[in-house]
C-alpha cells in the first residue's frame, strides 16, 4: 500500500474518534412516535393511551410511549314501552383493547423509535330490549348507547290494540259500519244497529265517533222501516264486558272476547260494580220513539267458553225516555209493576219471565219521562245494589251464574233522529276502574 493512502486510512479513522466523542453530548433526539390511540366499545367511544414523547438522544434508547387501555363506555339499559317493561339489552362493558407497548428502539443518532401496535378493543353488543315507546339509554363517556330496538305493546285491554286487531281509537275516529266499533280500552263503542238491520232497512243513517275534545258519541236518522210493537229498535251504545249468548250465538253483534279483564264474573266472586256516568246528553231533531239506559246481563256459563252461555237475565234502567212510551194510545209500555231499589230511585215497571228468546227481563226507570227535546244524565249507578234487589224479590238466580257485561246507549225507534256525547265513563267492578282510553 502507499504511504499516502495508509495516510489517508489514519485520517479518517482518526476523525470518525472525534464524531463518536463529540455525539455524547449532541443535543436531544428527534421524538419517538407514541402508541396509536385504541377505539373503544360500540356504543361509547374509548379513549386511547396518551402518547409520550420518546427522548432519542445520541446512541439512547428512546420509549415508544405507554398505550393506556380504552375503555369501552358503559350503556345504560333503555326503558321498555308503555304497559310492557322492555330491557334496553344487556350490555357487557367492551374492553379498548390490550395495547401492546412499543419499545423506541436502539436508535442510532436519534432517529424517531415506532411505538407499538394498538388493536382495537370490541364494545359490549347491545341486545334489543322489548317495548313500546323508545327511551335513549345513556352511552358510556364520549357516546351515546342506544336503548334497544322498538317492540309493541302486547295485545288486550292494557294495549294499544285488542285481542280482534282493532287499535286504540284517537280523536277523530269514526266508523259507520254495522257493528263495528272503536277500542276504548276496556269498553268499545259499537255501531249497533241490529233493529234496522233485522229489518233489511238500508235508509238508516248511523255512526259513533271520538269528538276532537276527546268526548265519545253517535248520531242517528232512522226513517220508517216498518217496525211494529217497537221491538227492533237500534242501540249505538258502549260496551264493558262480552255479549251474554256464547261464543256461536247469531244473536251476538260485538266479539266473542270480552273487552276487559274484569268481566265476565261469577256472581259469587263479585262484591261491587258500578258505573259512573258523565255528562251523557242526547239531543234530538225528531225525538218519536227513544230511551237513554244502561243495561247489565247475567247468563248461567261463562260466554267466552262456551258456545251456547244460556241467557239467564237483562236488566234494564232507563235514565230518559219520551212522553209516549209508557203511553198505550202510543203503542208505548205502561208499567205493570213496581218497587225500588233501596237508597235509589231506580223504580221497577216492567218484569217478564219470558223475553227475548226466553230470558227473563227487568226494567227500571229513573224518575219520570224527560221530554222530547233532550237528555242530560250525570251520575253513579250501583249496578250491585240493582241485582241484589232482583235476587231478593225474585227466586231463580244463582251465586255460580255470570254478570257477562254493562252496556250504555240509546234504543232509536223508526223515525227518530238526533245525537249524543259523553264526557267519560268509570266503570268499576270490586274495586277496580277503568275509564275511557284514547291514543294520543
Amino acid at each position: 500500500m502507499k504511504s499516502s493512502a495508509i495516510f489517508r486510512v489514519g485520517t479518517c479513522v482518526a476523525t470518525l474518534l472525534a464524531f463518536v466523542g463529540c455525539s455524547s453530548s449532541s443535543p436531544t433526539g428527534s421524538s419517538g412516535s407514541g402508541g396509536s390511540n385504541s377505539s373503544g366499545g360500540s356504543n361509547g367511544s374509548g379513549t386511547g393511551g396518551s402518547n409520550s414523547s420518546g427522548s432519542g438522544g445520541s446512541n439512547s434508547t428512546g420509549t415508544g410511549g405507554s398505550n393506556s387501555s380504552g375503555t369501552g363506555g358503559s350503556n345504560s339499559a333503555g326503558s321498555g314501552g308503555s304497559n310492557s317493561s322492555g330491557s334496553g339489552g344487556t350490555v357487557t362493558t367492551g374492553s379498548g383493547g390490550s395495547n401492546t407497548s412499543g419499545s423506541g428502539g436502539s436508535h442510532t443518532g436519534g432517529s424517531t423509535g415506532s411505538g407499538g401496535s394498538n388493536s382495537s378493543g370490541s364494545g359490549g353488543s347491545n341486545s334489543s330490549g322489548s317495548g313500546g315507546s323508545n327511551t335513549s339509554g345513556s352511552g358510556g363517556s364520549n357516546g351515546t348507547g342506544s336503548g334497544g330496538s322498538n317492540g309493541t305493546g302486547a295485545a288486550g285491554s292494557s294495549g294499544n290494540v285488542d285481542q280482534g286487531g282493532v287499535a286504540l281509537a284517537k280523536p277523530g275516529d269514526m266508523t259507520s259500519t254495522t257493528n263495528a266499533y272503536l277500542n276504548l280500552g276496556d269498553m268499545r263503542l259499537i255501531n249497533n244497529r241490529w233493529g234496522s238491520d233485522g229489518l233489511n232497512c238500508s235508509g238508516t243513517m248511523q255512526s259513533v265517533f271520538v269528538n276532537t275534545d276527546k268526548t265519545i258519541g253517535w248520531k242517528f236518522t232512522r226513517g220508517n222501516c216498518g217496525e211494529s210493537n217497537h221491538d227492533h229498535p237500534d242501540f249505538p251504545e258502549v260496551e264493558f264486558g262480552v255479549a251474554p249468548f256464547g261464543m256461536t250465538s247469531s244473536l251476538r253483534n260485538s266479539p266473542a272476547f270480552s273487552s276487559t279483564k274484569l268481566l265476565p264474573i261469577q256472581i259469587s266472586s263479585l262484591t261491587s260494580a258500578s258505573v259512573n256516568i258523565d255528562t251523557f246528553n242526547i239531543t234530538f231533531s225528531n225525538p218519536t220513539f227513544w230511551d237513554a239506559n244502561f243495561e247489565f246481563w247475567i247468563s248461567k256459563k261463562d260466554p267466552t267458553t262456551n258456545a251456547d252461555a244460556g241467557v239467564y237475565a237483562e236488566i234494564i234502567t232507563f235514565v230518559g225516555w219520551e212522553n209516549g212510551r209508557q203511553s198505550s194510545g202510543n203503542g208505548g209500555w205502561p208499567c205493570t209493576t213496581s218497587g225500588t231499589v233501596p237508597n235509589t230511585n231506580f223504580q221497577l215497571c216492567h218484569q217478564s219471565d219470558s223475553w227475548g228468546s226466553g230470558w227473563r227481563f227487568f226494567n227500571f226507570t229513573n224518575g219520570s219521562a224527560t221530554g222530547s227535546g233532550s237528555q242530560n244524565f250525570t251520575g253513579k249507578v250501583d249496578i250491585k245494589a240493582i241485582l241484589d234487589y232482583v235476587k231478593s224479590k225474585y227466586s231463580g238466580f244463582t251465586n255460580d251464574m255470570w254478570l257477562t257485561r254493562v252496556e250504555l246507549g240509546t234504543e232509536i225507534d223508526d223515525n227518530t233522529a238526533g245525537s249524543a256525547s259523553i264526557k267519560n265513563l268509570t266503570f268499576e267492578i270490586n274495586g277496580t276502574s277503568k275509564s275511557i282510553q284514547l291514543a294520543q
